[in-house]
């Protein structure tokens, strides 16, 4: 059997090719019940995000995984074959499982140590175990790919900080206001805007405003979210005053909130207030600041803070790397014990071995005449005792692969018998 990845990334594709391969869940399932149908294929996983769409696949050495996948993309989405024919890469071996452990450990993303990863690798091997398309390969392969990924992040600082700017204003609003017990508005309906709304809301923000000049937009994003109150720029000024927040992210072309239209909601305000404009151009009046309630930060002040935290990211990949080296060797280990005759050679040399040591320890007993019928009957013995299960092993023909459960049995008799040897 042999360990396959085909794939499509950010690293070759652009976007608006990369999207044309991405397929819904429904499509993803009936793919890996296509499969599972297929007899050379023992087990599959499909990894589909934004930046990716990868095939793992555990086939038989013969195979040809590349045109069965060529084939099976022209069933679900016939436009898609041009772009997966000229974009898709195969790798094969151990260096599938360093692949995959360097994706789950975020150091193959565009956002190096993003968290997200981490569930989609989780989310796609669910899909797989709902298809019945993950067995004793892949069961061990993806959990230790799950080890990586918490590994990783625990033990370096491969994910401090906020690396995207919607997420870092949210960070700063964290670390300067109660956001459980605090109103906020955030002005626009866009990626950045909502982006910053959900994770205010992820955050715990139990009161939220979404105002935009198109009302429609902002209760289609307060529908996603599934919470929030919508208003019209009209009644952005007014609502200054009840808010404790306020991120603005639009594409206006001057400021949407001057110095005058908000002097009077300011004028007398006692409690604080934090202003974070993400914008570019800016949406809010720099002269705003000069009110003593108001803290206002723009988008390079939080672009200082971004680099940093990508700096300090890029420092801890050397440390990230090794963790990865580290599981893949010891997969590596294991993976190599599944080839059958080795395990079949180990055990019986094994048996050997105890037999003529037993013997011998009691050879003084019998009498230097029995001393060989005893070593033969200890041999003999344990001939017997290894006949079932190394008949269970053994593969009826030399072109027959190991089935799942031969597998199993294989790795069962390492844990049991031979990594003990080889630790003492």
């Amino acid at each position: 059997m042999k360990l396959v990845l085909e794939n499509i990334t950010y690293h070759n594709c652009p976007v608006e090719v990369r999207e044309k391969v991405s397929f819904s869940r429904p499509r993803r399932r009936f793919m890996l019940k296509q499969m599972h149908a297929e007899e050379q294929i023992g087990e599959a996983v499909i990894l589909q995000t934004c930046n990716r769409l990868e095939f793992y696949v555990y086939a038989k050495k013969d195979f040809d995984c590349n045109g069965f996948l060529t084939e099976l993309i022209s069933q679900v989405a016939p436009d898609a074959v041009d772009t997966w024919s000229k974009y898709s890469s195969e790798n094969t071996g151990i260096d599938v499982v360093r692949h995959l452990f360097e994706v789950a450990a975020g150091l193959d993303s565009q956002m190096i140590g993003e968290n997200q990863i981490l569930s989609q690798v989780k989310s796609a091997y669910t899909e797989s175990l709902d298809c019945r398309m993950s067995g004793p390969v892949f069961n061990r392969l993806f959990h230790n790919a799950f080890r990586v990924g918490k590994t990783v992040r625990t033990d370096t600082d491969i994910n401090c900080g906020a690396v995207s700017i919607s997420l870092a204003a949210v960070e700063l609003a964290r670390r300067e206001i109660d956001l459980g017990a605090s109103a906020a508005m955030v002005i626009g309906a866009g990626e950045n805007a909502e982006l910053a709304a959900k994770y205010l809301l992820k955050a715990g923000l139990s009161n939220l405003i979404v105002a935009n000049r198109n009302t429609a937009n902002a209760e289609a994003m307060v529908s996603r979210l599934k919470k929030g109150r919508v208003v019209g720029l009209a009644d952005v000024v007014n609502k200054f005053a009840e808010v404790d927040l306020v991120i603005s992210s639009t594409a206006a072309a001057e400021p949407i909130v001057t110095y005058g239209t908000i002097e009077n909601s300011l004028a007398s305000r006692k409690k604080p207030l934090l202003i974070i404009d993400i914008a570019v151009p800016r949406d809010i009046d720099s002269q705003i600041n000069q009110f003593e309630c108001v803290s206002l930060i723009n988008i390079d002040d939080l672009n200082e803070q971004i680099t940093r935290n990508k700096e300090k990211r890029s420092s801890e990949i050397p440390r990230a790397g090794a963790i990865v080296a580290e599981f893949t060797d010891k997969f590596a280990s294991w993976y190599d014990s599944l080839n059958l005759v080795p395990t079949i050679t180990q055990l019986t040399q094994k048996g050997m071995d105890l037999a003529h040591s037993e013997a011998g320890r009691y050879a003084k007993d019998f009498g230097e005449d029995n001393s060989r019928k005893l070593e033969l009957f200890a041999r003999s013995l344990v001939k017997k005792i290894l006949h079932g299960p190394i008949s269970f092993l053994k593969v009826a023909g030399d072109d027959e692969e190991p089935s799942a459960e031969q597998l199993q049995a294989a790795d069962l008799i390492n844990k049991m018998f031979l990594s003990q040897g080889r630790r003492n």
